[in-house]
């Protein structure tokens, strides 16, 4: 078996977890995970550092040791985003513009993106959520963008867990 095949293989156990979990986070042992999947536990390690990094919006919490776990949480539209937002410089006024369509849009779609990459959603899906984005963001008012924003994001994780 490839190390591609292996990782893969790694990556879709924890995301499959991480999907069926009620809370934001998942536990795991490095351990149990290599036992489950007979690979070594530097394997898991690999794939964690690689695969379910902030810029992939996952939150990875590490202890070694005995009692030692990975605590990995998938995030919406987190600090990181804000800070994009509150940074982007609008052209006509030299100023910061956080509610300019196209880069409330390109945060959005960001996080569609990633559920797109991770197979959560379908294509399809994620282009009918284009649209709609779209159109939601042209008809909502300026200061109402990144609260609409916002809401949509949480609504579809509640969703996505079944809640």
């Amino acid at each position: 078996m490839t190390n591609s095949i292996l990782a893969d293989r790694i990556e879709q156990f924890i995301l499959e977890r991480l999907g069926k979990q009620s809370s934001d986070e998942l536990l795991l042992r490095r351990k149990d995970v290599a036992d489950l999947l007979e690979c070594a536990p530097s394997q898991v390690t690999y794939v964690i550092n690689t695969r379910f990094s902030s810029d992939n919006r996952f939150m990875v919490e590490s202890r070694r040791g005995s009692g030692g776990y990975i605590k990995i949480s998938m995030r919406g539209v987190a600090e990181k985003d804000h800070e994009i937002v509150s940074h982007t410089v609008s052209e006509k006024k030299g100023e910061t513009d956080k509610n300019d369509i196209e880069l409330v849009e390109s945060n959005f779609e960001g996080y569609f993106n990633m559920l797109l990459k991770y197979n959560i959603i379908s294509r399809r899906e994620y282009h009918m959520i284009k649209v709609l984005m779209r159109t939601m963001l042209e008809f909502c008012p300026p200061e109402d963008r990144q609260d609409a924003v916002r809401t949509i994001i949480h609504q579809t994780e509640w969703t996505l867990k079944g809640e």
